[in-house]
């Protein structure tokens, strides 16, 4: 499932993240409890008493196209496919674009926070699929009656974590004219400030089955119980058409891996039970091995991480004795 609360999901990461690692730096704690918000600047103000404050604001969103391109012409085949259907929309890559902001009412309070937040953040430039759900559960259970907790109710961290997946966080050092640009945008007193990327975040449509089944949000394990030619009463031999019986066989991609090579076979029909497909011509007589491969379309880092396999089933290719072979020997 793919939402529009992406990127407030990941904002809200991103300020989990600092907050428990601000709570755990010892070196931090004379400040006293140090706030954290999502606020636009200008609405930002501290006074003397106040308490030392790190604001995060999401000043940008940018589509990230080298994706977009990368993944259409990686998954071209089923891209293809899944353009004829009317709901079924490839996803919108996403950079976000973050400045944090230290604000301090003594002496080196804006230093310091300043200095252990780029530490945090030099330490942990990936999150990883684990910290981003344990980021949302923490979310959505920390304050139920929440705007965003009541959001995420709504839909699940399950698939929220997917929609992130693993994000990249990396710091963008502006020089002086950059940063003078981004705060008379913002309109807000400047601030010592550090800019962060990350980067990707994925937002689409609801998808609809690529194939007779529905679309996954995971990768279940494909299982292959028999195979048989079709029409079930001929040989098997090259350029023959096989069914692959079995349970598990659609995902939002399902190939087919002969004898372990590296290029993979695309059926012609895909179903839970079974799968169509045709043996090219170009094979060797003898044992053969299929495997039922599972990848994930609206996956898009560490794509073959990603994917799935069943168990291998073996079947036997008939030599093809052609006409000329056939003079041949009567010759």
């Amino acid at each position: 499932m793919s939402n529009g609360l992406a990127i407030a999901a990941m904002t809200a990461v991103f300020k989990n993240l600092l907050e428990d690692g601000l709570v755990q730096n010892a070196a931090l704690s004379s400040m006293g409890n140090i706030l954290v918000t999502t606020l636009p600047p200008d609405r930002i103000s501290i006074g003397v008493d106040d308490q030392p404050q790190l604001n995060l604001f999401l000043y940008q969103v940018s589509q990230n196209r080298n994706a977009d391109m990368g993944e259409r012409d990686r998954y071209q085949p089923a891209y293809h496919q899944a353009s004829t259907e009317e709901s079924a929309i490839l996803p919108l890559a996403l950079n976000l674009h973050y400045v944090l902001t230290a604000y301090g009412n003594k002496d080196f309070q804006t230093e310091m926070l300043l200095g252990y937040v780029m530490q945090l953040m030099h330490q942990t430039p990936v999150l990883s699929n684990a910290a981003i759900r344990a980021a949302l559960n923490h979310v959505a259970t920390i304050n139920r009656s929440g705007l965003l907790a009541q959001a995420i109710e709504s839909t699940s961290v399950e698939a929220l974590t997917e929609q992130l997946d693993q994000v990249k966080i990396v710091p963008n050092l502006f020089d002086t004219e950059q940063m003078s640009r981004l705060w008379s945008l913002l309109q807000g007193s400047y601030r010592p400030s550090i800019a962060y990327e990350v980067s990707m975040v994925f937002i689409g449509s609801q998808i609809s089955s690529l194939a007779s089944g529905s679309s996954k949000g995971a990768l279940n394990q494909p299982q292959i119980e028999k195979i048989v030619a079709s029409p079930t009463n001929s040989q098997i031999v090259a350029g023959s058409s096989l069914i692959v019986y079995g349970k598990n066989l659609s995902a939002d991609i399902t190939l087919l891996r002969l004898n372990a090579a590296e290029n993979l076979l695309e059926p012609q029909i895909v179903e839970d039970n079974r799968i169509l497909f045709k043996l090219p011509q170009n094979l060797h007589a003898g044992v053969q091995k299929v495997q039922v491969v599972h990848q994930q379309l609206y996956k898009y880092q560490n794509y073959k991480d990603l994917e799935v396999v069943s168990n291998e089933q073996t079947f036997i290719l008939h030599p093809t004795i052609n006409d000329s072979a056939v003079i041949a020997l009567q010759d």
